[in-house]
């Protein structure tokens, strides 16, 4: 049976990345390193370019437990979907790990259960309702209701920001990185339009 274009082989501490039959050698902890960072098998293909059982075996040998991160990620809420574009694999796959590993998996919508604080920090990071609920693996009408009732909770009163992004969700991606950068830019409906066709162009 011919060998795959593109696989990993441990030789050492070093992980062989074979690309057409040339391999270069990569210390393992850097393979460590993106896995733990990004928690995403799909963005650590994309530096090491392998089949899922390749890489997943690659990681286990130098003592990374990815089951132990699927665990994780099914205790946050993440849904089978969601993980599975997180890490590029058939949502099958993740569906029979979460029952292998003791997580239920009923049909339909599960309850999601998120802190306040972490409802907050996804809005945060995302800058709107949709994007938010993409990193949370849930959808926008769910995540809207955790947000109205995280706020209510945190005693933040009514919030500004969320009355800004019902009345035009798709510019609060431009506004919270207005918000980032840390100055007062005040940008016209069409720059913000720009900013947004463009931010997404790349997504």
């Amino acid at each position: 049976m011919a060998e795959a274009k593109r696989h990993l082989e441990v030789c050492g501490d070093f992980v062989v990345v074979f690309t057409d039959g040339e391999g270069h050698g990569v210390h393992h902890s850097e393979l460590i390193d993106l896995m733990a960072h990004s928690r995403s098998l799909a963005k650590v293909r994309e530096r090491f370019a392998a089949s899922r059982s390749n890489l997943i075996e690659t990681l286990e040998h130098f003592g990374y437990d990815f089951d132990a991160l699927l665990q994780s990620q099914f205790r946050e809420g993440f849904r089978d979907t969601a993980l599975a574009k997180l890490h590029r694999v058939d949502p099958k796959w993740i569906a029979r790990k979460r029952e292998a590993l003791g997580f239920p998996n009923a049909p339909g919508r599960s309850r999601v259960e998120f802190s306040p604080e972490q409802v907050r920090i996804a809005y945060d990071a995302a800058g709107s309702f949709a994007g938010a609920a993409r990193l949370m693996g849930i959808n926008r009408q769910t995540f809207r209701k955790l947000y109205a009732d995280a706020t209510e909770q945190m005693g933040l009163g009514q919030d500004d920001t969320l009355d800004r992004t019902l009345e035009n969700e798709p510019f609060a991606k431009a506004r919270a990185a207005t918000c980032r950068a840390g100055s007062k830019i005040c940008y016209s409906e069409d720059e913000l339009k720009k900013f947004f066709d463009d931010e997404w162009e790349e997504s």
